[in-house]
């Protein structure tokens, strides 16, 4: 089964969601049927609203969250693109809520609701599953609950793990999803320097340790005192970059096949030659 796989490396336009949904409108023009025949297009970590909610309007309501899944779903029907986007949320997938909860009625503003960093992925017939982040880094738990599960979704080309951002640092979290299935793992992230060359490794690490391809989407532009620092990237199981990591604004885009895990060597099978019997102290607080 092969994916082609593009990934958008961008700044959103500060301050102007309807800009942002309109620029990320021609990137998937650009990527569909029309243009390049991708099937999944991936955007970085809170692509749509901006990194800092300081710098947001307003805090987004339910209504809001509703309105750019519709919106990205228009995208992805017209363009025949599978897409996955991150922005905040009220509806992703949680221990206590199960399933995203996508077209249930929330009243209000939200104001007294969690808040989650999220991703969704979306198909031309609609959401299908949204991604509570898991790891917050810094001043993110200031406004956001932290995610509490590593879900694996089904796609027309296998099962897909997507974390977000920091999570890539935490080998566990890729790991589950490799166990449950996954075969392609996707990190949208927000990312600034100095810590740009931290993810290409960590990208190639989480692909290698867990023997599947793994990308990771990183945005440019400037955020208060951030620079974001692109190296968006492709890594093949075998080691290979598909799409190296590059600082240059753009659509970058590989094709995967995934026949290709079926011929790793079986003596660095990682998860079949794993002693999980010996790790019961990862548990152990430190």
């Amino acid at each position: 089964m092969r994916l082609r796989l593009s990934l958008v490396q961008d700044a959103p336009v500060q301050g102007d969601i309807q800009a942002t949904l309109t620029q990320m409108g021609a990137y998937a023009a650009r990527a569909g049927r029309k243009g390049i025949g991708a099937d999944l297009l991936v955007f970085p970590e809170l692509y749509v609203t901006g990194y800092f909610p300081n710098l947001w309007e307003r805090r987004p309501t339910p209504a809001d969250e509703l309105d750019w899944i519709d919106r990205v779903q228009k995208m992805a029907r017209d363009e025949g693109l599978w897409i996955v986007f991150g922005h905040p949320s009220y509806r992703a997938q949680t221990l206590e809520y199960g399933r995203t909860r996508y077209g249930r009625d929330i009243p209000g503003d939200g104001i007294h609701l969690p808040l989650y960093n999220s991703v969704s992925l979306v198909s031309p017939a609609g959401l299908r599953e949204t991604y509570a982040k898991v790891h917050l880094y810094g001043s993110e738990r200031d406004c956001f609950t932290p995610g509490d599960l590593f879900p694996v979704w089904d796609t027309p080309w296998g099962k897909v793990g997507v974390q977000i951002c920091f999570d890539v640092e935490f080998p566990e979290g890729p790991r589950l999803a490799a166990l449950g299935g996954a075969k392609l793992l996707l990190f949208p992230a927000s990312n600034p320097a100095p810590y740009g060359e931290w993810h290409g490794i960590y990208t190639a690490a989480r692909g290698l340790e867990n023997r599947v391809f793994a990308a990771t989407v990183n945005r440019l532009g400037a955020e208060l005192t951030y620079s974001f620092c692109g190296g968006s990237c492709v890594i093949h199981p075998k080691g290979a970059w598909l799409v190296p990591p590059s600082e240059r604004p753009g659509l970058y885009s590989c094709d995967i096949d995934f026949s290709e895990l079926e011929q790793i060597d079986p003596s660095i099978d990682y998860l079949r030659l794993r002693r999980p019997d010996l790790y019961q102290g990862l548990d152990r607080a430190m």
